[in-house]
């Protein structure tokens, strides 16, 4: 990936983008010299569902936003729980849903805190973070693995301005203002489009539908997740 970057080449990259702090800021540098165009797979993003709540409530309106990821456990052998082959699922997965609560905040972290749940085998696979934007926007994810599978994987609320929003598992939106509207649909979490957009961006010359800073505030606020667990600090910005 990083030789096509220098390249200046279209780069495509499943999330997460790196593995390390050291590899991020690498990226960081070679970027900023080169003309490429890069794009990471945070799909959630690009959901239906997703984009109608930031219709309806506004892209930069100060929000209140709960993540709830239901992930369940898997075998400890598992390669994403290796942290030198999948980087564990913090870094392999829950990275997605830092990305979409910066996103659906509109705005850029200001501080971050995570708390994890003891673990003798030290996953670090059911964690609570809470996050604060520049806009005023507050944002909870918790990316649990001690739950029930039989309980659906993901719930995402979202209130602003009198406005309150339900999403359940990417396959029912529901809208509460005043009175009550419900969109149901065939589970879709953005993945068609986002490779649609992606190539537009391509065809047409435009910029990569994610901008680049988010690219690299996503990664980074992953990494500061792992860093605020170590050290039981808040990560400011």
């Amino acid at each position: 990936m990083i030789e096509s970057l220098r390249a200046g080449k279209n780069v495509f990259v499943e999330k997460p983008l790196c593995m390390t702090e050291e590899e991020l800021e690498k990226i960081n540098r070679i970027y900023k010299d080169a003309n490429a165009r890069l794009m990471v797979g945070y799909n959630r993003r690009f959901a239906p569902f997703t984009r109608k709540i930031i219709e309806k409530m506004g892209h930069d309106s100060k929000k209140a936003i709960n993540i709830r990821v239901n992930v369940g456990k898997i075998p400890p052998d598992h390669w994403t729980q290796d942290k030198d082959i999948g980087g564990g699922r913090i870094l392999g997965e829950a990275c997605h849903f830092f990305d979409l609560a910066m996103f659906i905040a509109g705005g850029k972290p200001v501080s971050l805190s995570a708390t994890v749940l003891d673990d003798p085998l030290n996953h670090e696979d059911t964690v609570i973070v809470n996050m604060k934007f520049e806009n005023g926007s507050v944002a909870c994810v918790s990316y649990v693995a001690n739950g029930s599978k039989a309980m659906p994987k993901k719930k995402i609320e979202v209130f602003s301005n009198s406005v309150s929003a339900v999403i359940d598992d990417f396959r029912q939106l529901i809208f509460y203002s005043g009175g009550k509207s419900v969109s149901k649909g065939k589970q879709d979490k953005g993945h068609s489009d986002e490779v649609r957009v992606f190539l537009e961006s391509i065809k047409n010359g435009k910029p990569a539908p994610i901008s680049y800073e988010e690219i690299y505030l996503s990664m980074r606020m992953t990494f500061d997740v792992l860093k605020s667990i170590h050290t039981k600090e808040t990560i400011n910005y």
